[in-house]
């Protein structure tokens, strides 16, 4: 047994950073220099990742001691490829990430990545050719044993490393303190005989590429009629997370606080819904989550609580999927990287709800089309009833088409398409079943694109999405247009317009026609560093946009 343990030793060694660093370091890592990406904390997270280190530790425990019963001399040959290929690996996932793509759904063209797959095979060969010279130099079985040694100290480096950041970050803080919102779809189905109130947000649905389509598809564009669409409309963030406070609270975030903090505050003094509850509204949020605290989610009808008090479990195959999917795009070399076959992470798909739940999915535009029929349709006891349905509209990785069916290799003009023929869909959904004429219905995205119909890429385009709306009661021979420079800051006073019978024509009514607006840009997931620019021109006119020389960091 002591030869055993003595000739082993390194195997296990190997075997053991290899799935510390997939398991442990990277998925921990990822966490918490994105705490606010992820419906879990690392209550949650440290279960499944040590089951997947134990997994992969006695996997490949168990393929060094098969080696080793066949052909104990072997055993240090593998050792050595073993070696080779971790500390290739640990290269590859911590200093050679600075090219990665963001991971926000576009597709990932791995062809734009010449340079970095050079770097990549580089490194290999170099990996490679220092361990033969070693071997050659030091012989096997003294390399094999030094190897076991590097490793060691890899892992303490790996450990040091993870300790900065989890102290650095939020990571271990409990997420309890706030109230992480998961919607199910309780009362999708119940609407008002009386009154309703529904905001259909589809995200990422730019105004300039929507008014082409509506050019394009006359006869989609029919259906419209009873709105009024505000085509010079300025969101003020370019990305969902923050841009969804703003909406529903008119509350910006310019990084005066943590995000959870703000969003959570924010939330809580909101107009609209302090306006609904005060109007007798059933309040109904179908966002896939976000942050609430006890006493204001009690408020809502439809969502439970994420992690705080255990209500969703974890998928853990789904866990598992999203976790190797992470760890191939790391670690593969970048001429291998298309195999991990990720344009996004979707943590959302490993939450597991009570039985008596189904959880809303507000990542798939085909999802509510699939599903609407399917929800049916029924009256709510409640006087007036307010949804927000979030869905992801024409959001990249655009997967589907005019059709609404899937296509992989469908382009953003056709997403659009597939989005205005979902608005109609939902429209006849509604007049099918008698709710049409009492229901005011806002269409709107969160934010625009900047790469969609040949628009050119400019770093602050995304300021221009889409809003149309329609009164409860209200009628018009064709669509109306509003010329209105409006911002997403103009929001909660159009809303309670509506809610006290104001129609579509009458809203921002004290607005000017000319005004300065502002957007602030910043790079997703980087969020900390925030430059503001205003417009005096149209919120589709990026080139108008300039610098104020104000930021906001934290």
């Amino acid at each position: 047994m002591k030869n055993y343990f003595k000739d082993m030793w390194v195997s296990y060694a190997i075997a053991f950073v290899i799935s510390y660093m997939l398991f442990i370091v990277e998925p921990i890592s990822m966490y918490a220099n994105n705490v606010n990406d992820f419906w879990f904390d690392l209550s949650i997270l440290i279960k499944p990742s040590l089951l997947f280190f134990f997994g992969l530790f006695l996997l490949i425990s168990v393929i060094y001691n098969v080696i080793y019963f066949i052909n104990k001399k072997a055993l240090k040959v593998f050792n050595v490829i073993g070696f080779t290929v971790f500390i290739y690996m640990y290269i590859q996932g911590n200093y050679l990430v600075g090219d990665l793509p963001v991971l926000d759904g576009t597709p990932i063209d791995w062809s734009n990545y010449t340079k970095d797959m050079v770097i990549s095979g580089g490194v290999i060969c170099l990996a490679i050719l220092i361990v033969a010279f070693s071997c050659i130099k030091l012989k096997v079985d003294r390399f094999a044993k030094i190897s076991g040694y590097i490793t060691l100290a890899v892992f303490a480096m790996l450990s040091v490393s993870l300790i900065s950041t989890l102290v650095s970050t939020d990571a271990l803080k409990a997420k309890n303190r706030d109230f992480i919102a998961t919607a199910t779809t309780k009362n999708i189905d119940k609407y008002s005989k009386n009154e309703n109130f529904i905001i259909f947000l589809l995200d990422a649905t730019d105004q300039r590429t929507f008014s082409e389509v509506l050019k394009k598809d006359k006869e989609e564009a029919k259906q419209l009629k009873d709105f009024t669409y505000f085509p010079d409309t300025m969101s003020v963030h370019p990305y969902t997370q923050e841009s969804l406070p703003l909406i529903l609270t008119g509350e910006v975030y310019e990084n005066q606080d943590d995000y959870l903090k703000y969003a959570v505050n924010a939330y809580k003094k909101s107009e609209l819904f302090n306006y609904l509850y005060k109007n007798n509204y059933q309040v109904n949020t179908y966002i896939a989550e976000f942050p609430f605290n006890d006493q204001d989610a009690s408020k809502i009808s439809n969502i439970i609580n994420s992690s705080a008090d255990g209500n969703l479990k974890v998928n853990y195959l789904e866990f598992f999927k999203e976790e190797v999917k992470y760890d191939l795009f790391r670690y593969l070399p970048f001429f291998l990287k298309d195999k991990s076959r990720i344009d996004t992470l979707n943590f959302n798909d490993t939450k597991v709800a009570p039985e008596e739940y189904e959880l809303f999915d507000d990542w798939h535009t085909l999802y509510f089309h699939e599903h609407l029929k399917k929800w049916g349709f029924s009256e709510a006891n409640e006087d007036k009833v307010f949804k927000f349905i979030h869905i992801e509209g024409a959001h990249v990785p655009h997967k589907f088409t005019k059709e609404l069916v899937r296509n992989e290799k469908a382009t953003y003009f056709e997403g659009v398409e597939g989005v205005l023929a979902l608005m109609i869909e939902y429209i006849d959904f509604l007049k099918e079943n008698g709710v049409y004429d009492n229901s005011t219905i806002i269409f709107m995205a969160d934010h625009g694109y900047n790469g969609g119909n040949g628009i050119v890429s400019y770093e602050n385009g995304r300021q221009n999405p889409m809003f149309l709306v329609k009164a409860k009661g209200e009628h018009h021979d064709e669509m109306g247009y509003s010329d209105k420079p409006i911002s997403y800051v103009d929001l909660q006073d159009a809303f309670k317009d509506l809610i006290d019978g104001k129609d579509s024509t009458q809203l921002f009514a004290n607005i000017p026609n000319e005004r300065v607006r502002r957007h602030l840009v910043y790079i997703n997931g980087l969020e900390t560093h925030m430059t503001e620019y205003e417009s005096k021109g149209k919120a589709w006119e990026t080139e108008k946009m300039y610098k104020t020389g104000k930021e906001f960091n934290r």
